[in-house]
C-alpha cells in the first residue's frame, strides 16, 4: 500500500491526503472480500438447498480437548466439520496443555424428520494437528506438536430441529503421555446449532 497519493498539476507532482487513500484502499479491499465471502457462501448453500441441517455452528469436544466447531452438509449423507480448539486443554494438573485444529468427514444416517428428538448415527475419519505444552514451574516451558487422527462414531439428537447434541467413541491419537502423542480410546460430544 502506497501512504501518499501523487497527483499531476501543472506545475508539477505534489503530496495529497496520504491517510485517506490507504483508507479508500483498505475500504476498497474490505469490500472485494465481503462480496468473494457472499458469493462463495451463497454457492455452497445453492448446492445444497434440499439437504436438512446444512450449516451447523458450536462446541465439539474429544476428551481431552474442546473447543469451537463448524459443520458442512455437502448432502442427507455427506457432512464436513472443522474443529479449532485454542483453549489449550489442561492435564496434569495444569503443567501440559494441549490444543487441536483439524477437520473431518462425517457420514450420517438422517433420522425421520417427523419424530422428536430426531436421531442421526454417523461415522467419521479425521485428522489434524496437535500442539502441546509443557510447563514447570520455575523451569522452561518446552513442546511439540504432531499429527493427530480419529475413527468412530457417534449419535446426534436434533431438538426442534435446531439444537443437535451428539456423543461419539473414536479411536485415535489426540493425547499425550511421557511427552509424546499416544493412540488410545476417545469419547466426545457436541453441541451445534444448524442455521439452516
Amino acid at each position: 500500500l502506497c501512504l501518499y497519493h501523487w497527483a499531476l498539476t501543472p506545475t508539477g507532482y505534489f503530496r495529497c491526503c496520504g491517510p485517506f487513500v490507504v483508507l479508500k484502499t483498505i475500504i476498497s479491499i474490505m469490500k472485494k472480500i465481503a462480496f468473494l465471502s457472499f458469493f462463495s457462501l451463497s454457492t455452497l448453500l445453492s448446492f445444497s438447498q434440499d439437504v436438512h441441517r446444512t450449516l451447523g455452528v458450536g462446541l465439539q469436544s474429544s476428551f481431552p480437548v474442546f473447543g469451537i466447531s463448524a459443520k458442512y452438509g455437502i448432502t442427507e449423507n455427506h457432512m464436513v466439520q472443522a474443529t479449532i480448539a485454542p483453549f489449550g486443554a489442561s492435564t496434569a494438573g495444569g503443567a501440559v496443555k494441549l490444543n487441536f485444529y483439524g477437520a473431518r468427514y462425517i457420514y450420517r444416517f438422517p433420522g425421520n424428520d417427523e419424530s422428536n428428538p430426531i436421531l442421526d448415527p454417523y461415522f467419521f475419519a479425521g485428522g489434524g494437528l496437535a500442539t502441546w505444552k509443557y510447563k514447570i514451574p520455575g523451569f522452561t516451558t518446552t513442546g511439540q506438536s504432531f499429527f493427530s487422527y480419529s475413527v468412530g462414531g457417534g449419535l446426534e439428537a436434533l431438538l426442534a430441529q435446531k439444537f443437535g447434541v451428539s456423543a461419539e467413541i473414536s479411536y485415535g491419537k489426540i493425547s499425550v503421555a511421557s511427552g509424546v502423542g499416544v493412540s488410545s480410546i476417545l469419547f466426545g460430544g457436541g453441541l451445534h446449532y444448524y442455521i439452516k
